[in-house]
């Protein structure tokens, strides 16, 4: 699902698409709608897995019940699908593996507590997963899928709880040192460079990553500015950010200057 409309604050079916993609992350969070002439309300089953394609990065709700998968510039040249590819008969052999071993899958994922060492919305994301990786590995023989599958579910949920950075706010971070490096008072910073430099940091196109607001977002939760230290103009937003607290956060994260 490629959220172009995501970030349109005017859009009136992208507020009802939001509530049905943050209802829809699990079971028994059903989406309530009015139906019929006489407007009752009804449940309706939203959950499912999802994937979801946003340049601009998501907004805080959301995003706290995504898994992210940071995308990167290739460096190597890849192999690509041919003009025939049809997927139908790999759809078809993942239906008969999920109908021939659901009991094991579910055993994994309900019955062998020890397999789920993450809790609150983590384990919540991320026990679907735990569960066919250890399927896999001990009936498919997949060797140290199920240790990946922990460790990188370990560093979600330290980056869901503050204790580890995401590629783009380290991004964030380096960009802010980059833009006061040598100075010591509080200096304004305006959203539109902040957001190329690290567009630059990333190697990716500024112009495809979306508007700043996902720059306040970061800048806000790395206690970096408040409402006193933003100013709103004609050509954008900008921070007042003070250089040794960037400095002090980037040590707090072990983030390196570039």
């Amino acid at each position: 699902m490629l959220l172009q409309r995501y970030h349109n604050p005017k859009d009136p079916g992208m507020q009802q698409i939001r509530q049905l993609l943050n209802s829809g992350y699990k079971q028994v969070m059903p989406a309530i709608r009015l139906i019929g002439e006489d407007m009752k309300p009804q449940a309706f089953d939203v959950y499912s897995p999802k994937i979801l394609a946003a340049i601009a990065g998501l907004e805080d709700i959301l995003a706290s019940r995504c898994i992210a998968i940071p995308m990167r510039r290739t460096d190597k040249k890849m192999p690509s699908f041919p003009p025939d590819f049809d997927g139908a008969g790999l759809r078809h052999q993942l239906y008969t593996l999920a109908l021939t071993h659901f009991r094991a899958v579910y055993t994994n994922y309900s019955e062998r507590p020890a397999l789920h060492t993450l809790h609150n919305r983590s384990g919540e994301l991320w026990s679907p997963l735990v569960a066919l990786a250890a399927f896999f590995e001990e009936q498919g023989g997949v060797s140290g899928l199920l240790q990946a599958i922990a460790t990188t579910a370990e560093m979600d949920e330290q980056i869901s709880e503050g204790k580890a950075l995401s590629d783009r706010e380290e991004a964030v971070l380096q960009a802010l040192e980059l833009l006061t490096r040598g100075r010591s008072q509080l200096t304004w910073i305006k959203a539109n460079d902040l957001r190329e430099r690290v567009a630059r940091l990333l190697g990716q196109a500024s112009d495809r990553m979306g508007d700043g607001q996902w720059i306040g977002h970061i800048i806000k939760r790395l206690h970096l500015a408040d409402e006193g230290r933003r100013k709103r103009a004609n050509d954008g937003i900008t921070y007042a950010i003070q250089p040794d607290e960037v400095l002090d956060m980037m040590r707090r994260y072990d983030v390196l200057p570039v």
